[in-house]
């Protein structure tokens, strides 16, 4: 008796090609979950700030995760009230020796080193009246005769680099502007940006 084999070959390729085919498509998507989940999630949370020129400023965790005080990086930068792309320009990132918290331990005590580890909901950071002048709070910024030509007061200015000096937070003439207050974190990552206004 004599069997036909002809339709055996073909059947055994497409086969074979199915296999091969979930088999990629396998690695692939192990690939892919891999690399997906290695990625750490950034951390998310509402933060604002209060600036005032007599007090100082406040920045205040409003909601979100708790976020570690060692890898926070808090920059403060002119908004588009203070003239057309300054932005990236008087972008300051703030000194964190200057920074408290409600129970008066800085961020850093110069070191590296702090005992305020967290900052979550419901926390508030301050940084006195006398560090947000404008030599302390934005030195990318401050005149150059700043030194010589400040009132005692820290808040107003005589000398000649008017323009520069009008960039400046801590000036009578800013009161009711906003500048813009981000929190991020070592790696660039934005937690949050806020808008804050000036006040007396």
């Amino acid at each position: 008796m004599k069997t036909n084999d002809t339709a055996v070959s073909p059947v055994v390729g497409v086969m074979m090609m199915l296999v091969v085919t979930i088999i990629i498509a396998a690695v692939v998507s192990a690939f892919a979950g891999s690399s997906m989940n290695s990625q750490q999630k950034a951390s998310q949370a509402t933060i604002q700030g209060t600036f005032s020129i007599g007090s100082g400023m406040e920045i205040t965790h409003m909601g979100g995760d708790a976020l570690a005080t060692n890898d926070l990086v808090f920059t403060v930068r002119n908004s588009p009230v203070f003239g057309p792309n300054l932005e990236q320009v008087t972008a300051q990132t703030l000194d964190k020796t200057t920074i408290y918290d409600g129970r008066g331990r800085p961020l850093d005590y110069g070191d590296g080193s702090t005992n305020a580890t967290s900052f979550k909901s419901g926390d508030t950071l301050y940084i006195n009246a006398s560090s947000i002048k404008c030599d302390l709070l934005q030195p990318i910024v401050v005149p150059d005769d700043y030194t010589s030509k400040h009132g005692s007061d820290g808040y107003t200015y005589s000398g000649e680099k008017q323009e520069r000096w009008a960039l400046c937070f801590k000036n009578n003439d800013n009161i009711g502007n906003t500048f813009y207050l981000d929190v991020s974190d070592k790696s660039g990552n934005l937690i949050c940006r806020s808008e804050v206004t000036i006040t007396a």
